[in-house]
């Protein structure tokens, strides 16, 4: 009997161990579904915290890029009126999926002045994205805000004008000054710089690179008048030295623009120990048309004739009329090599009937394809201009409008 009521004391004592740790499970379980619940929540919180802002600054780049590009864009047009600049830039935001009221976006365009005193335009954009876990603690929405302003890129350039007596004997001057006063008026006096140099046979300064400038050159170019040779090289050397004034801005498009109707035929240097110019005739000749001293007492309207050497074919015991006209050619070649160097852009415009009998009495059209390196022709490392043709005068009008509308189309890519 001892040993049976031994046995049942260890069962009971047995059920009531079991019944403590059925009891201990139990509370256990319920405190760890509490911590499981605290934690739960505090890791979708961290996870909210970092899922919400990641997507808030994937956002924002995206729009930063939109905004950077559609500025850009507004400011290469806003020289074609506000309307233009506003209409472009939203255009290149809507293509990189910015867009007003579309999925919370709002957007803006607006024009002013920075510190340099360069017109720009600012492209402001928002963006009001809904959040994912954020909600689940807080704020239902991040705004994500970015803005980006550019300056218009302005021109800074020389107009270099042929105005050689055999415009006037085509009677072409009237056209190419009515044109060349219709290109200057594309450019803007409170953005751009302009100066005007014109040639014949001497160069000169019409008018200094600077602003205002529409009505001081169509005032220039209205009082000049066709008459003597065509010195290639003088126009181009002072367009360069008006191109370093120190006027011209380090970030402007740096452009001459050059016209002429016909090939070059004086050339400005040191011939026989002293500055002096020396020409040949413009049609077929075995002699030298002269020289004269003191190259800047020349008159820039009127007809003077050589001091020396006239109609004879050698002048000072070496040059000859070959020479002088390789020289001729040379002296621009050597002009525009130097503007291009110094990151100038060159465009040429040629007047002239390329098949009329006598060559010499026509434009060069691949020694000014050569001039603008169009193409890389001259040298593949330097700027690439273009040149351009007018048969006749009646159509220089449309050639100069054309080199505007390019021109500022390049500006505006």
């Amino acid at each position: 009997m001892m040993r049976a009521r031994t046995r049942d004391t260890r069962i009971d004592r047995g059920g009531r161990s079991l019944r403590h740790i059925a009891a201990r499970i139990r509370d256990e379980s319920g405190a760890t579904i509490v911590l499981v619940t605290i934690g739960m929540v505090a890791f979708l919180s961290g996870v909210a915290l970092g899922v919400d802002p990641a997507r808030a600054m994937i956002t924002k780049q995206n729009l930063s890029r939109a905004v950077d590009a559609a500025a850009l864009a507004g400011a290469k047009a806003l020289r074609l009126g506000q309307g233009v600049a506003q209409q472009r830039a939203l255009a290149l935001a809507a293509a990189n999926n910015v867009v007003e009221g579309q999925n919370g976006m709002s957007i803006t365009v607006s024009f002013g002045t920075n510190a340099d005193g360069e017109q720009t335009v600012a492209v402001s954009a928002t963006q009001t994205m809904p959040t994912t876990l954020m909600a689940i603690l807080g704020p239902a929405s991040i705004e994500v805000a970015t803005q980006a302003v550019a300056a218009v890129p302005p021109v800074d350039m020389v107009l270099v004008l042929d105005q050689s007596g055999s415009l006037g004997s085509m009677n072409a001057f009237d056209d190419l000054q009515n044109a060349s006063k219709s290109f200057v008026a594309n450019f803007d006096d409170n953005l751009d710089q302009v100066g005007l140099v014109s040639f014949n046979i001497r160069g000169a300064d019409r008018f200094t690179i600077g602003q205002p400038f529409v009505s001081g050159i169509q005032t220039e170019i209205d009082g000049m008048n066709s008459v003597g040779y065509t010195n290639t090289g003088e126009g181009l050397r002072l367009a360069g030295i008006q191109m370093q004034n120190a006027v011209v801005r380090q970030r402007s498009a740096k452009v001459v623009v050059f016209f002429t109707d016909g090939r070059p035929t004086a050339s400005r240097d040191i011939f026989s120990g002293s500055d002096r110019i020396m020409a040949v005739p413009w049609g077929t000749s075995n002699n030298v048309a002269g020289y004269w001293d003191n190259p800047m007492s020349l008159p820039l309207d009127s007809y003077v004739g050589p001091d020396g050497c006239g109609g004879v074919p050698l002048c000072f015991g070496i040059w000859t009329e070959p020479l002088v006209r390789a020289k001729t050619l040379q002296d621009g070649i050597d002009e525009a090599d130097a503007l291009r160097a110094a990151g100038i852009l060159v465009y040429t415009i040629a007047l002239g009937n390329p098949n009329a009998g006598n060559p010499l009495q026509t434009p060069d059209l691949v020694y000014l394809q050569l001039l603008a390196n169009e193409n890389g022709v001259a040298n593949p490392s330097q700027p690439e201009g273009k040149s351009y043709f007018a048969p006749s005068a009646a159509e220089l009008q449309a050639v100069f409008d054309q080199v505007a509308s390019d021109l500022l189309a390049r500006l505006a890519s």
